[in-house]
Protein backbone atom coordinates (compact mmCIF):
# COMPACT_ATOMS: atom_id res chain seq x y z
CA UNK A 1 0.00 0.00 0.00
CA UNK A 2 2.85 2.40 0.79
CA UNK A 3 4.18 2.09 -2.75
CA UNK A 4 0.78 3.14 -4.12
CA UNK A 5 0.71 6.08 -1.72
CA UNK A 6 4.15 7.21 -2.83
CA UNK A 7 3.08 6.92 -6.47
CA UNK A 8 -0.06 8.94 -5.63
CA UNK A 9 2.05 11.60 -3.95
CA UNK A 10 4.01 11.81 -7.21
CA UNK A 11 0.81 12.49 -9.17
CA UNK A 12 -0.12 8.96 -10.33
CA UNK A 13 -3.94 9.04 -10.63
CA UNK A 14 -4.18 5.28 -11.21
CA UNK A 15 -2.29 4.58 -7.98
CA UNK A 16 -4.79 6.70 -6.03
CA UNK A 17 -7.66 4.80 -7.65
CA UNK A 18 -6.04 1.51 -6.62
CA UNK A 19 -5.65 2.80 -3.06
CA UNK A 20 -9.32 3.66 -2.87
CA UNK A 21 -10.27 0.21 -4.19
CA UNK A 22 -8.16 -1.41 -1.46
CA UNK A 23 -10.08 0.32 1.32
CA UNK A 24 -13.53 0.84 -0.20
CA UNK A 25 -15.19 -1.82 1.97
CA UNK A 26 -13.77 -0.25 5.14
CA UNK A 27 -14.94 3.19 4.02
CA UNK A 28 -18.43 1.83 3.44
CA UNK A 29 -18.61 0.09 6.81
CA UNK A 30 -17.50 3.20 8.66
CA UNK A 31 -19.92 5.47 6.82
CA UNK A 32 -22.73 2.94 7.33
CA UNK A 33 -22.15 3.02 11.09
CA UNK A 34 -22.94 6.74 11.18
CA UNK A 35 -25.32 7.52 8.35
CA UNK A 36 -28.84 6.27 7.84
CA UNK A 37 -29.27 5.90 4.10
CA UNK A 38 -27.28 4.77 1.11
CA UNK A 39 -27.33 8.17 -0.59
CA UNK A 40 -25.68 9.83 2.41
CA UNK A 41 -23.18 6.99 2.72
CA UNK A 42 -22.22 7.33 -0.94
CA UNK A 43 -22.02 11.13 -0.65
CA UNK A 44 -19.69 10.88 2.34
CA UNK A 45 -17.44 8.36 0.59
CA UNK A 46 -17.35 10.35 -2.66
CA UNK A 47 -16.55 13.59 -0.85
CA UNK A 48 -13.85 11.80 1.15
CA UNK A 49 -12.25 10.49 -2.04
CA UNK A 50 -12.33 13.95 -3.63
CA UNK A 51 -10.83 15.61 -0.57
CA UNK A 52 -8.22 12.85 -0.31
CA UNK A 53 -7.29 13.17 -3.97
CA UNK A 54 -7.04 16.97 -3.83
CA UNK A 55 -5.06 17.03 -0.59
CA UNK A 56 -2.88 13.91 -0.80
CA UNK A 57 0.14 16.23 -0.83
CA UNK A 58 -0.71 17.10 2.80
CA UNK A 59 -0.13 13.49 3.88
CA UNK A 60 3.11 13.52 5.85
CA UNK A 61 3.67 9.77 6.28
CA UNK A 62 2.66 7.34 3.49
CA UNK A 63 2.18 4.50 6.00
CA UNK A 64 -0.67 6.48 7.64
CA UNK A 65 -2.71 6.90 4.43
CA UNK A 66 -5.59 4.69 5.61
CA UNK A 67 -5.82 6.42 8.98
CA UNK A 68 -5.67 9.81 7.26
CA UNK A 69 -8.44 9.01 4.76
CA UNK A 70 -10.66 7.48 7.47
CA UNK A 71 -10.33 10.67 9.53
CA UNK A 72 -11.51 12.60 6.49
CA UNK A 73 -14.43 10.17 6.13
CA UNK A 74 -15.44 10.49 9.77
CA UNK A 75 -15.44 14.28 9.44
CA UNK A 76 -17.59 14.05 6.28
CA UNK A 77 -20.01 11.63 7.97
CA UNK A 78 -20.30 13.97 10.94
CA UNK A 79 -21.00 16.90 8.63
CA UNK A 80 -23.76 15.01 6.78
CA UNK A 81 -25.17 13.66 10.03
CA UNK A 82 -25.42 17.17 11.48
CA UNK A 83 -27.10 18.45 8.31
CA UNK A 84 -29.62 15.60 8.42
CA UNK A 85 -30.23 16.07 12.12
CA UNK A 86 -31.12 19.69 11.54
CA UNK A 87 -33.45 18.70 8.69
CA UNK A 88 -35.14 15.75 10.37
CA UNK A 89 -34.77 16.61 14.02
CA UNK A 90 -33.69 13.10 15.08
CA UNK A 91 -31.58 10.16 13.96
CA UNK A 92 -34.41 7.61 13.69
CA UNK A 93 -32.96 4.37 12.38
CA UNK A 94 -29.65 2.99 11.14
CA UNK A 95 -31.16 2.20 7.73
CA UNK A 96 -34.45 2.64 5.91
CA UNK A 97 -36.46 -0.13 4.29
CA UNK A 98 -35.96 1.73 0.98
CA UNK A 99 -32.28 0.77 1.04
CA UNK A 100 -33.06 -2.82 0.11
CA UNK A 101 -33.60 -3.72 -3.53
CA UNK A 102 -35.03 -7.18 -4.02
CA UNK A 103 -33.79 -9.11 -7.04
CA UNK A 104 -33.54 -12.76 -7.94
CA UNK A 105 -29.78 -12.71 -7.28
CA UNK A 106 -29.97 -11.81 -3.60
CA UNK A 107 -28.25 -14.14 -1.17
CA UNK A 108 -30.86 -14.49 1.60
CA UNK A 109 -28.31 -15.52 4.20
CA UNK A 110 -26.39 -12.27 3.65
CA UNK A 111 -29.61 -10.28 4.02
CA UNK A 112 -30.46 -12.08 7.26
CA UNK A 113 -26.96 -11.42 8.60
CA UNK A 114 -27.17 -7.75 7.58
CA UNK A 115 -30.58 -7.36 9.19
CA UNK A 116 -29.34 -9.10 12.33
CA UNK A 117 -26.35 -6.76 12.49
CA UNK A 118 -28.64 -3.77 11.99
CA UNK A 119 -30.88 -5.03 14.80
CA UNK A 120 -27.85 -5.17 17.06
CA UNK A 121 -26.77 -1.68 15.98
CA UNK A 122 -30.17 -0.31 17.05
CA UNK A 123 -29.11 -0.88 20.65
CA UNK A 124 -25.76 0.89 20.26
CA UNK A 125 -25.11 4.60 20.22
CA UNK A 126 -22.90 6.17 17.55
CA UNK A 127 -19.74 6.10 19.67
CA UNK A 128 -20.21 2.39 20.33
CA UNK A 129 -21.02 1.62 16.68
CA UNK A 130 -17.99 3.38 15.27
CA UNK A 131 -15.66 1.84 17.88
CA UNK A 132 -16.97 -1.66 17.07
CA UNK A 133 -16.69 -1.13 13.30
CA UNK A 134 -13.17 0.29 13.46
CA UNK A 135 -11.91 -2.29 15.93
CA UNK A 136 -13.57 -5.48 14.65
CA UNK A 137 -14.38 -4.81 10.99
CA UNK A 138 -11.40 -2.65 10.05
CA UNK A 139 -8.97 -4.38 12.45
CA UNK A 140 -7.52 -1.23 13.97
CA UNK A 141 -5.83 -1.49 17.35
CA UNK A 142 -7.39 0.23 20.36
CA UNK A 143 -4.69 2.87 20.18
CA UNK A 144 -5.37 3.51 16.48
CA UNK A 145 -9.13 3.76 17.06
CA UNK A 146 -8.52 6.23 19.89
CA UNK A 147 -6.31 8.32 17.63
CA UNK A 148 -8.87 8.26 14.80
CA UNK A 149 -11.64 9.37 17.14
CA UNK A 150 -9.52 11.87 19.09
CA UNK A 151 -10.07 10.22 22.44
CA UNK A 152 -8.23 8.00 24.90
CA UNK A 153 -7.62 4.28 24.61
CA UNK A 154 -9.52 3.73 27.86
CA UNK A 155 -12.55 5.50 26.44
CA UNK A 156 -12.47 3.21 23.40
CA UNK A 157 -12.15 0.16 25.66
CA UNK A 158 -15.18 1.34 27.62
CA UNK A 159 -17.22 1.90 24.48
CA UNK A 160 -16.37 -1.53 23.10
CA UNK A 161 -17.08 -3.24 26.43
CA UNK A 162 -20.39 -1.39 26.77
CA UNK A 163 -21.31 -2.39 23.20
CA UNK A 164 -20.36 -6.03 23.85
CA UNK A 165 -22.57 -6.09 26.95
CA UNK A 166 -25.48 -4.74 24.93
CA UNK A 167 -24.86 -7.33 22.21
CA UNK A 168 -24.75 -10.13 24.81
CA UNK A 169 -28.07 -8.95 26.22
CA UNK A 170 -29.50 -8.89 22.69
CA UNK A 171 -28.37 -12.46 22.06
CA UNK A 172 -28.97 -13.83 25.56
CA UNK A 173 -30.71 -17.15 25.17
CA UNK A 174 -30.85 -16.89 21.36
CA UNK A 175 -27.48 -17.91 19.99
CA UNK A 176 -26.42 -19.61 23.20
CA UNK A 177 -29.40 -21.93 23.36
CA UNK A 178 -29.07 -22.84 19.67
CA UNK A 179 -25.39 -23.74 19.87
CA UNK A 180 -25.26 -25.41 23.28
CA UNK A 181 -28.78 -26.73 23.58
CA UNK A 182 -29.07 -24.94 26.94
CA UNK A 183 -30.48 -21.62 28.08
Amino acid sequence: MEELVIRSLNGDKDAFTQLVKLIDVDLYRIANAKLENIEDINDAIQETILIGYKSIQNLEEPKYFKTWIIKILINECNKIYKQNKRKKGVFDELTNDDDYIVTEDINLLNIENKLDLENIFEFLNYDEKIAIVLFYDCNYTLKEVAKLLNTSTNTIKSRINRAKKKIKIYYKGGVESETTGRK
